[in-house]
């Protein structure tokens, strides 16, 4: 981190860690405490800090690129500088790596794949130039992939505040060698079609895997650029087409003049590739062919779009060659002259050596090892070289240079452990090389105890930095509540009682009851004062009102029948005799009659029978009998009925029988 760089930047920025570094600046996964999102903060090199004229442009060219706005273009948020004089830029954070990663890991795309691509950054061009801004360091490095594996092109405010000296800078290049225009190595003002010469540069690298031009040193790289002989990418990779050859054999044209007239015309080119069509570099790049002698590569005109004055057309080259031979004395000479007589060895593998210097002391003073890239991602450890230019097996000069990629941030293959119990997920996760973060939320009470959700997610090729937090969310099980009492409530006052408890009204039955009046709750399920799970339902049973039972039909049985069939059915019963043409000790009617509901805890039943014919001095006369209860397993204690009495004899002249009295059943 930078040395004096706090942990929140204009208090405002909380640092999270280091996404990268480069030349003029370091980048910071930060989180913005004000809108509450994440933001990539960009902060100015300290080493620049004292230079008053980079510091300008860097504010004003920040602010003006934060004007720039679509869709394949990353979003600059904020700019600023905080209480210790850090400058930095606040931009749109993706986590979806760069294209150069994508072509360090996949290798060439696909043809359409990158024609498409190619297009999305040059509509991203195109946005910037109407709006008079030149990127100047297009590469896949600032070409940032999103999750939906659209592009979008970064770093533009930074390229152009770099400009106050275009090409040198203390006797270094400014930008990136194997991107940068023959005008820009030359030294010389750049434009749009700048950008679309490195566009090239990417399109190029995007089909074939590799770059257009390569050499020992920057020097030697960017003289390439300036008269080096073009490789059509269609000889590396036959599967791209003749259309596709020639919009990259434009692009890279040496005359800006020869290129695309602006970023649209170029669109049209792509968009013809991806229907099939043939572009119009196709006829263009004969013409250019008709004017090339065979074998050659065309003239280097370093110059502006080209100019009508045919007399400053053809003073135009004589500065140019002074340039180069200048820049060949004071930059090259010193190191060409020994390159030519040093003999060609193998060059050795350093990949996978645990740093630059170890790599150093392997192969002594037969290379240099100079690091190109410092933020690989990498399963090695932090500074293991992983990727080498040349690849190791070639032959180089002895005393040249070996560019090495370094590992900037160690990553592991994450796993995936959901469903898996909280102990066991962790230990997994943890043996992996992550820190482990736990939350809990509600769950099925199947998967108490398990884990439930992990961020980020595991499994299939994910990976994460090595240390890195991961979290997992173990279920809870179910949230419970308790259960109110119902009893005596009605329905709908028992609804709105569960409805506030965070339960739900369930089943309803019904049942007689005594002791509960109807429309009433008698019983509930699952009980009062009892946990249910929240959400669930609460089954009741409802009081339908005393047990009603239908009075037997005994008209026209004995006494003795009758009181025991009344009895059976649960009633008690009282015997009334009276004057009648039936038989004595025949039922003439009862009260209530046989088919009558009735509660039988509401009242006994009147039995009315036969005396027997009337005599002068006959008198009535009744007799009250109470059955036992109707269940004696019920009560123990309860005793056993006693039996019915036996039909009073038929009335004779004599005078009438005594009345006897039996007290009637009751519930």
């Amino acid at each position: 981190m930078h040395h004096s760089l706090e942990q929140v930047v204009d208090n405002r920025y909380r640092i999270v860690r280091p996404l990268g570094a480069g030349g003029m600046a370091e980048v910071y996964l930060a989180h913005d405490n004000v809108l509450q999102r994440d933001v990539a903060l960009k902060v100015m090199s300290g080493r620049y800090a004292g230079d008053e004229e980079f510091v300008e442009r860097f504010k004003r060219e920040a602010q003006s690129a934060a004007v720039l706005s679509h869709p394949n273009i990353v979003s600059i948020y904020d700019r600023g500088e905080s209480e210790d004089g850090t400058y930095y830029i606040a931009m749109e954070y993706l986590c979806g790596g760069t294209l150069k990663d994508r072509i360090l890991k996949r290798g060439a795309l696909p043809p359409r794949t990158a024609a498409a691509v190619a297009l999305q950054i040059a509509e991203a061009l195109q946005a910037a130039h109407e709006a008079g801004v030149v990127h100047r360091d297009i590469k896949p490095h600032n070409v940032l992939v999103t999750e939906a594996g659209n592009v979008k092109v970064g770093d533009f405010g930074i390229a152009r505040a770099a400009s106050s000296s275009t090409m040198t800078r203390t006797g270094s290049i400014l930008g990136t060698a194997h991107y940068i225009s023959p005008e820009q190595a030359m030294g010389e003002p750049v434009g749009p079609q700048s950008d679309l010469y490195s566009l090239g540069v990417v399109l190029y690298e995007m089909l074939t895997g590799t770059l257009p031009y390569d050499a020992e040193t920057s020097i030697g790289i960017a003289m390439k650029h300036v008269n080096g002989h073009l490789v059509p990418p269609r000889e590396l990779n036959p599967e791209i087409s003749r259309g596709m050859n020639a919009v990259v054999m434009r692009l890279l044209e040496k005359n800006p003049g020869d290129r695309y007239a602006d970023a649209e015309e170029l669109m049209e080119d792509l968009e013809k590739v991806l229907q099939g069509l043939e572009p119009a570099a196709v006829s263009k790049t004969r013409e250019i062919n008709r004017l090339t002698p065979a074998g050659m590569a065309p003239t280097n005109v370093m110059s502006a779009p080209p100019v009508r004055d045919k007399r400053r057309r053809r003073r135009s080259p004589l500065p140019i060659l002074l340039v180069l031979l200048l820049l060949a004395l004071v930059g090259g000479l010193a190191y060409a002259v020994p390159q030519l007589l040093a003999e060609d060895i193998d060059v050795p593998n350093l990949v996978g050596y645990a740093s630059v210097e170890e790599a150093q002391a392997r192969i002594g003073g037969d290379f240099e090892v100079e690091v190109e890239d410092d933020n690989m991602e990498s399963k090695g450890a932090v500074g293991t070289i992983v990727d080498q230019s040349p690849q190791a097996g070639r032959t180089a000069n002895q005393g040249s240079t070996i560019y090495v990629d370094i590992s900037g941030m160690q990553i592991a293959d994450l796993p995936d452990v959901e469903g898996e119990a909280r102990d066991e997920a962790t230990q997994t996760l943890e043996e992996a090389g992550f820190e482990v973060q736990e939350e809990t939320d509600e769950s099925s009470a199947e998967n108490e105890g398990y884990v439930i959700g992990q961020d980020p997610r595991g499994g299939g090729d994910a990976t994460a930095e090595v240390g890195s937090t991961v979290t997992i969310t173990v279920g809870e099980g179910v949230a419970t509540v308790r259960v109110p009492n119902l009893s005596n409530l009605t329905p709908e006052r028992a609804r709105q009682e569960l409805e506030d408890a965070g339960l739900e009204l369930g089943s309803r039955t019904e049942q007689s009851s005594s002791q509960v009046s109807r429309g009433q709750i008698v019983s509930q399920n699952p009980s009062a004062g009892t946990d249910a799970e929240e959400g669930s339902s609460v089954d009741i049973t409802v009081s339908s009102g005393p047990r009603q039972t239908r009075v037997p039909n005994v008209v026209g049985s004995y006494v003795d029948e009758a009181t025991t069939a009344i009895w059976n059915a649960g009633f008690g019963s009282t015997v009334q005799f009276v004057q009648s043409s039936q038989p004595a000790g025949t039922v003439i009617s009862t009260s209530p009659s046989g088919g009558t509901q009735l509660d039988p805890s509401s009242g006994n039943v009147t039995i009315r029978a036969s005396e027997g014919a009337s005599e002068p001095e006959a008198a009535s006369f009744e007799q009250y009998v109470t059955p036992p209860e109707p269940d004696a397993s019920q009560s123990a204690s309860a005793p056993a009925p006693s039996p019915a009495p036996a039909p009073a004899p038929a009335p004779q002249p004599a005078p009438a029988p005594e009345r006897g009295k039996v007290v009637p059943k009751t519930n």
